[in-house]
């Protein structure tokens, strides 16, 4: 009789013990925010920019960057290329796993084929925004270029990086400072905002 009992409680302790396995699992998948909502425990990729000289002399580098909770983990630098058919889904890229057209969710148009040739998947291949994207560091294009070239003239304040004014308006897209990384939606909204001429205008003269 003793032993038959014992058994059944054997049986009753291991079902316990996998219920709570099942628990620990459910926890380093996911913990729970302030909110209630789920939150991953895991990394996550997302595209990333700084003003810094990178690939092929661009006064500026392109990442695809691992990150946990904010912390950057890892950053892997993209060229110009990669990072545009990366970015509209055009290859497979961790930073984009959906292959959604990102700048036609966040509406960098310069980035976007036409209005006539909107029909169907256009892939592009390049981004006119990258061109400018020297000036927001400089008032000067830093190299020498070939003669009776001229990239025009830069939209910063000093000449070799943006004023402390304009540091105030790149803060509001994450870079806290020069050589600040700016990293996912911020990225794009910059890209974005860079076509406008009103926001030209007031980085530039400060309105």
């Amino acid at each position: 009789m003793w032993a038959k009992r014992d058994r059944v409680m054997d049986r009753s302790e291991r079902m316990s013990m996998a219920k709570a396995a099942m628990v620990l699992c459910a926890c380093l998948l996911a913990t729970v925010s302030g909110n209630g909502a789920l939150r991953p425990v895991f990394a996550t990729y997302t595209f990333g920019l700084t003003l810094t000289t990178g690939m092929n002399n661009e006064l500026f580098t392109l990442f695809v960057v691992k990150e946990f909770e904010g912390r950057v983990l890892a950053n892997e630098p993209v060229t110009r290329g990669q990072f545009v058919l990366q970015a509209q889904g055009g290859v497979p890229s961790n930073a984009n796993p959906d292959g959604a057209n990102l700048f036609r969710k966040y509406g960098v148009n310069s980035c976007l084929p036409p209005a006539e040739m909107g029909n169907g998947r256009i892939v592009m291949t390049d981004c006119g925004v990258f061109d400018d994207l020297w000036k927001l560091r400089f008032w000067e294009y830093p190299f020498r270029q070939a003669e009776g070239v001229h990239p025009g003239n830069g939209w910063a304040e000093t000449p070799n990086a943006p004023s402390p004014r304009q540091m105030l308006l790149l803060a509001d897209y994450g870079m806290l400072y020069m050589h600040s990384m700016v990293k996912g939606e911020d990225l794009f909204r910059l890209l974005r905002d860079m076509g406008d001429e009103e926001w030209v205008d007031n980085y530039r003269k400060g309105y």
